[in-house]
C-alpha cells in the first residue's frame, strides 16, 4: 500500500520536474510567473526577470497564507486594516508595481499609519495598518532587527507586545508631519503591535 503511494507521487513529480526543468532553461515563462501568470504582466512591465517573478510570488504567496490576506497585484497582498508590500527579491527597498518603479521610503508611510520593515534603514517588505485597538502580528521571519515608522495623528503612541501580549516597548509619541520612528528597531521581542 505504502509503495503504491510513493509510485503515485513520484510519476507525478515527473512531469512538474519536467516542467520546471524546462521552464528554467527558458529562464521562466510567464505561466509561472507572479500570481500564476494573473500579475504576469505587470511583473514585467515594472522589470522583473522570470526569475524575480518566481521568486516574488512564493514571498507572496507565503505572506498570504500567515495573514490570510489577498493578492492584489504581483507584490501586494491586502488585509484587513492594512496591506503588506513585498520587496522584489534582490531589491533592497519595496516598490509598488502597480504604480512605480521607484523605490519606497519610509516618507511612503501613509498618514494615520504604522509602518515596519524587517531591516533596518527601512529595508525590505513593508507591512502597514492603519486600525486602532487591535493586536496586528507582525509577519514570521521579523525575528531581530528591523525599522519602523508611526505616522499617526500628533500625540499618538504605538505598543509592541511580546507573544504572551505583554506590553515591551511604546513608540514616542507621533508629531505633526514627521511621526516617530526607528530605522534600527529590534523586532526580536515583538509579536504584536497595536498601532493606536
Amino acid at each position: 500500500m505504502t509503495t503504491h503511494h510513493i509510485r503515485t507521487k513520484s510519476l507525478l513529480a515527473v512531469p512538474a520536474c519536467m516542467a520546471l526543468a524546462l521552464t528554467a532553461g527558458l529562464g521562466a515563462t510567464h505561466a509561472t510567473a507572479a500570481g500564476g501568470g494573473r500579475y504576469a504582466a505587470q511583473a514585467e512591465h515594472a522589470g522583473l526577470t522570470g526569475a524575480q517573478s518566481v521568486a516574488l510570488q512564493k514571498d507572496v504567496d507565503r505572506y498570504v497564507t500567515q495573514t490570510g490576506g489577498k493578492q492584489v497585484s504581483a507584490n501586494r497582498v491586502d488585509v484587513r486594516g492594512g496591506f503588506v508590500l513585498v520587496a522584489v527579491p534582490g531589491e533592497k527597498y519595496a516598490r509598488d508595481l502597480r504604480t512605480t518603479t521607484h523605490p519606497t521610503s519610509a516618507a511612503d508611510c501613509n498618514y494615520l499609519n504604522f509602518c515596519g520593515w524587517p531591516k533596518a534603514n527601512y529595508e525590505g517588505t513593508v507591512w502597514q495598518h492603519s486600525s486602532c485597538n487591535i493586536y496586528w502580528e507582525i509577519p514570521n521571519g521579523w525575528n531581530s532587527g528591523g525599522s519602523w515608522w508611526n505616522n499617526q495623528s500628533e500625540g499618538t503612541v504605538a505598543r509592541m507586545y511580546n507573544k504572551s501580549k505583554h506590553l515591551v516597548y511604546s513608540t514616542p509619541p507621533a508629531q505633526v508631519g514627521n511621526g516617530s520612528y526607528d530605522a534600527h528597531g529590534n523586532w526580536h521581542p515583538v509579536w504584536y503591535v497595536k498601532v493606536c
